[in-house]
């Protein structure tokens, strides 16, 4: 008698699980992106961060896990999360980018400062949104709510089927 309750109860958590998994927001690496875009062409997201930013800490924890951008984003895009004071060698695009100490216990990622910098400066958060041939299309310093990142993606993702 006491395997039948034992049972529903495994069955809830692997449908729960299952459904989390579904949720979940689907990143890749640097890396992986050349044999990603030649299986499917997708513009790139990349969600410039730093581990001290409360901004970026709150895009992550509640905008980039909001339900409808995780599938619109899962469905359309490749997502990159890039910490820019991260110390290892990342190669993209045939270059390898390294980390540039700037002082003690500072610097920051050479791809982040390419890919986040405007007019020279770098904003935390920074999205950039790359083509296929990985050419910045977007650039945005700042929080981005829901909404506008949601606004975002969708002109983005029109304007690319346009093309």
């Amino acid at each position: 008698m006491l395997k039948f309750p034992i049972l529903l109860c495994f069955l809830s958590w692997v449908i729960t699980a299952g459904a989390a998994v579904r949720d979940s927001l689907i990143t890749v690496t640097f890396e992986e992106l050349a044999g990603l875009q030649q299986k499917e062409e997708r513009l790139v997201l990349v969600f410039i961060k730093t581990a001290w930013c409360r901004y970026c800490n709150a895009m992550e924890q509640h905008v980039f896990n909001h339900p409808q951008l995780v599938e619109k984003m899962n469905n359309d895009f490749y997502v990159i999360f890039l910490d820019a004071e991260v110390c290892r060698k990342i190669s993209f695009s045939g270059q390898v980018f390294s980390f540039k100490p700037a002082g003690k216990n500072t610097g920051s990622h050479e791809l982040a400062e390419k890919l986040a910098a405007v007019n020279g400066k770098i904003i935390y958060p920074a999205v950039c949104f790359l083509n296929k041939d990985n050419e910045i299309v977007f650039q945005y310093q700042g929080f981005l709510n829901k909404a506008q990142l949601m606004e975002i993606l969708t002109v983005l993702k029109q304007h690319g089927e346009n093309r």
